[in-house]
């Protein structure tokens, strides 16, 4: 292992539709430095991935650590993602397709990198190092642009047939008439219960002339409106805001009930910038609809936990990533 030595470190990069997170980790997984930037889709795959390369040095900066210290850059992406060959199936907010993403960074960055599924990558860091570290079987549900989940069985990331698995956002829960889903149908939970769908919500009945403390803390732009606005408006009290987050939190507790059904889990984890600004809000409510959806319900047999890594779960599982594929090389 000498030859690789000096090259301790490993980025992790949560690139959202929204944002680009990326942080620097020893090699016991602490953070030692981290950035934040607006993704801007809008500027098109070049303009995204140039941001990417800014969000990542400016993070090695922050850490003081140099870039010939960097091993691998791990990059956790929201959409259908070919992990072997480095490329991008699909990626709807982002509006990919089949982009050959590992190489375009590669060369942008002249670091080795590798790529997971954004959510696939926040449950391998629930496994390591959050509230699943100790479980063999369990289920994370991500809310927050969309709504995101991760198999755990037998300790094992259950991946599916083919590498499909863990769209829980797109489990029917509005059979009949449900809102419009992203993804072409009706009624999914995504549609009822994301972050995104909460604040489509909120800001129609704000447009209708509904009062509503968002319009202030957005300072009437409301496509400025994140799950931080969201919160601020729930702990004062917000009725509009209180309705359309507490039925939600109905929507996410018949998903977690179907997903404790099926798969009898130990627990069902909770994680994404929703449940970091809200959880100790949203989890009680969350556990009451589940449990009057749950056959033989009972504290024993599930728990419905928060992830304990707040927002930072996609960004360790990338790291995850990029370590293992160094550790692969080295061998």
């Amino acid at each position: 292992m000498s030859h690789g030595k000096h090259k301790q470190y490993v980025v992790g990069v949560d690139l959202g539709g929204t944002k680009i997170l990326s942080a620097v980790f020893d090699r016991n997984l602490r953070v030692l430095g981290r950035e934040k930037k607006n993704t801007r889709p809008e500027l098109g795959v070049d303009g995204v991935i140039e941001r990417v390369a800014e969000c990542v040095n400016e993070a090695l900066a922050s850490a003081a650590v140099p870039h010939t210290a960097i091993a691998a850059v791990g990059v956790g992406v929201p959409g259908m993602v070919n992990q072997a060959r480095g490329v991008v199936r699909i990626a709807p907010n982002l509006d990919w397709h089949d982009l050959p993403l590992v190489k375009l960074l590669e060369r942008q960055l002249h670091l080795p990198a590798a790529l997971i599924n954004d959510v696939q990558a926040g449950t391998l860091g629930v496994k390591h190092l959050g509230s699943g570290r100790k479980l063999q079987n369990f289920v994370c549900m991500f809310i927050g642009t969309g709504i995101g989940g991760g198999i755990v069985l037998n300790s094992e990331l259950y991946r599916g047939a083919g590498g499909m698995s863990g769209e829980i956002g797109h489990m029917v829960v509005v059979p009949e008439g449900g809102p419009k889903c992203g993804c072409g149908n009706r009624g999914c939970l995504e549609s009822v219960a994301s972050r995104g769908a909460i604040v489509r919500r909120v800001v129609t009945a704000i447009e209708k002339g509904r009062k509503s403390l968002v319009w202030d803390l957005c300072d009437g732009d409301t496509s400025r409106v994140r799950s931080r606005i969201l919160a601020e408006a729930y702990r004062e009290g917000d009725k509009l805001v209180r309705r359309i987050i507490d039925d939600a939190c109905k929507y996410i507790g018949i998903g977690a009930a179907n997903l404790i059904n099926v798969i009898n889990p130990q627990a069902v984890i909770l994680g994404g910038g929703l449940i970091e600004a809200l959880g100790k809000q949203m989890l009680p409510r969350i556990r009451k609809s589940a449990m009057a959806h749950v056959i033989g319900a009972s504290p024993e047999r599930v728990k419905i936990v928060d992830s304990g890594l707040g927002d930072d779960a996609n960004i360790i599982g990338a790291a995850l990533v990029a370590r293992a594929m160094v550790e692969t090389r080295r061998r």
